[in-house]
């Protein structure tokens, strides 16, 4: 069989016409990757690894619960964690800081049945690396995976989108008669998703006692006793709120 030299500087056009399908030169190109899986179902578990073993990854390690990954991660070197969001009653995105101090580097990718949108923006928060529905397909879940090799996340990550609508201050809804500061109206959308003063702290990189202090103006003019009253309230007035359907264009 013919061999093709996969070096810097090799002129494309000497290359075959299958090799310059940029999906076939990817695959070809990437790399094997060392993958661990969190999920309490064994069929997923089993499901994913199957998946990734197809595209030439390896599962490492496989586990129903959070703290039996951590212990592995503690002497095993790993690439990629994907974990369920919530596995045996736990919150893995309250678990990632302990997942990442196992090994410097590692990306992470949280998945899930339930299209929460707070869900998406707290791990979007935590700087996870992709965030998928598991309605969507295998081929999604290795791109994802593979994506990381370039340190370009895909362009429907979910994630990459949450990132953009937290950074862009909404556009004030003109029929409000509250006279919200533009830093104000931008946390009405953070608490219109959900999010908690850390949450809000980090995602706009401000302290957490300032982000509390705006909670608190909001909360007043609004005559408001809670943030969750505050959140209704800015979804049924038109405030700006993540969509977690297809993007627009």
């Amino acid at each position: 069989h013919t061999r093709y030299p996969l070096v810097t500087g090799v002129q494309t056009c000497a290359l075959p016409i299958w090799f310059r399908r940029p999906f076939v030169r990817d695959r070809l190109i990437c790399m094997s990757l060392r993958i661990c899986h969190i999920d309490d179902s064994p069929m997923c578990l089993e499901g994913v690894k199957h998946a990734l073993g197809s595209a030439s990854h390896q599962v490492i390690g496989s586990f129903e619960r959070i703290q039996e990954a951590i212990s592995f991660l503690e002497n095993h070197s790993c690439d990629i964690v994907i974990s369920e969001v919530r596995v045996a009653g736990f919150d893995a995105i309250d678990s990632l800081e302990d997942l990442r101090k196992c090994n410097e580097g590692m990306k992470l990718v949280l998945f899930s049945y339930d299209e929460n949108p707070t869900h998406i923006a707290r791990a979007t928060i935590a700087d996870v690396w992709d965030f998928l529905l598991k309605k969507e397909s295998v081929q999604r879940l290795i791109r994802s995976c593979e994506s990381t090799q370039s340190s370009v996340r895909p362009e429907d990550s979910l994630v990459q989108r949450v990132k953009q609508f937290l950074a862009r201050p909404p556009k004030p809804v003109d029929s409000l008669a509250i006279p919200f500061t533009k830093r104000e109206y931008q946390i009405l959308s953070h608490l219109s998703l959900g999010l908690s003063n850390r949450d809000i702290s980090r995602s706009l990189n401000i302290s957490i006692e300032t982000a509390k202090e705006h909670v608190q103006n909001i909360l007043r003019k609004l005559q408001l006793n809670d943030r969750t009253a505050a959140a209704i309230w800015a979804i049924r007035n038109g405030v700006p709120c993540f969509d977690v359907g297809p993007a627009t264009q």
